[in-house]
């Protein structure tokens, strides 16, 4: 009873310091804003699978990875810059727009792509403990985006 009695200012503690370590990110994406997404995002290719690609802010500490990593910037008024590996390497940027078609889905327009690639559209799966994951729901499978980078 009395280590029971010293441990419990002791186990608070801990949990005080370990509320204080937890990432500054919300635990799931609040239905319909995507406010929170606005920014860049890169890809990470080994938590992606199947149908779900999974990415990071450009922030995020990677790994090294050669030739660079795919990603995307989402933007307020609808302004949308995929990043797509070059062929020597680094990042080729192509602009588009956005919009919201439904709570958690996007229609991505990319009009400078040559040659030119029909709209598609991300659902957005997740934004939990800072890793988004998205599945692209028209054109390309996301399987085939994985394995290309």
């Amino acid at each position: 009873m009395l280590a029971l009695r010293y441990s419990t200012p002791l186990a608070g503690l801990l949990l005080l310091v370990l509320a204080a370590c937890h990432p500054d990110h919300p635990a799931q994406l609040p239905a319909g804003t995507l406010a929170t997404l606005h920014g860049t995002w890169l890809l990470v290719p080994e938590n992606s699978h199947a149908d779900t690609l999974a990415y990071r802010r450009n922030t995020y500490r990677f790994r090294y990875r050669p030739g660079g990593r795919p990603g995307f910037r989402l933007a307020p008024a609808g302004h949308f810059v995929r990043y797509d590996v070059a062929p020597g390497g680094g990042l080729v940027a192509q602009e588009g727009t956005w919009t919201e078609t439904s709570t958690g889905r996007l229609l991505i327009h990319l009009p400078e792509v040559e040659p030119a690639e029909p709209d598609y559209e991300l659902e957005v799966l997740s934004y939990q403990q800072g890793v988004l994951r998205l599945r692209r729901l028209a054109g390309r499978p996301a399987v085939e985006i994985i394995r290309n980078h």
